[in-house]
């Protein structure tokens, strides 16, 4: 799908955070240029097409009181696809990446506090089959955003 100006004006906007006034969209409607229903049926259609793939909050988990951790799998390559199948269903793992690397299967974990973090390592410890696993806790967070420069 080719996206027009207004479109790729759309996705700016979207990805910054929404102005907190009574009608956040219709601001970021007229930021682009286009009435609140043009916005809609676009963003709509964005969606429908997979380019939005998630429209929602970023809580910081930390300051929540939430734990994570980076984990990094060894799994035999004819297991690949099904570990990391098994993995994606478990709610406490948000993000699951085939590497190419000796560690093949990377994710985060988190979870409410340290005792339901450490519960949920043990639980994927005895239900997934896998050769070794690493645990890496952040020591630091120096970044944790993105935003695409669409032209």
């Amino acid at each position: 799908m080719e996206l027009d100006d207004t479109d790729k004006k759309i996705l700016r906007e979207l990805q910054g955070n929404l102005p907190v006034v009574r009608q956040p969209f219709l601001e970021v409607a007229e930021r682009v240029g286009i009435s609140e229903k043009e916005f809609f049926e676009r963003v709509e259609r964005l969606t429908k097409d997979g380019i939005i793939r998630k429209f929602g909050l970023r809580i910081d988990s930390k300051k929540v009181g939430f734990k994570s951790t980076l984990m990094a799998m060894k799994v035999a390559p004819d297991m690949l696809d099904e570990t990391a199948n098994k993995l994606s269903g478990y709610e406490f793992v948000t993000h699951n990446y085939a590497r190419d690397h000796e560690y093949n299967l990377w994710f985060t974990v988190i979870e409410r506090d340290a005792d339901a973090l450490k519960d949920a390592i043990e639980r994927i410890k005895r239900e997934v089959e896998f050769d070794d696993l690493l645990d890496l806790p952040v020591l630091q967070k120096f970044k944790i955003n993105v935003r695409f420069d669409i032209k």
